[in-house]
């Protein structure tokens, strides 16, 4: 969730967390943490999905 706030850099209309406040606080530091949060994520599921139905079709060949 704070990801996602230092992401967009703007505060979102309804939200559980204070975005105003994450916003004033977060260090450029914080916002390079969060792109490589992001990028790991996506990647991660990239090869999960590869992995998924790479070894699915491995076994269905035998």
């Amino acid at each position: 969730m704070y990801g996602k706030v230092i992401r967009r850099q703007k505060p979102a209309k309804a939200t559980i967390v204070n975005d105003e406040a994450i916003l004033r606080h977060a260090r450029p530091i914080d916002l390079v943490l969060a792109r490589a949060m992001h990028y790991s994520l996506v990647a991660m599921m990239i090869f999960a999905t590869y992995g998924y139905f790479a070894y699915d079709l491995g076994e269905r060949a035998y």
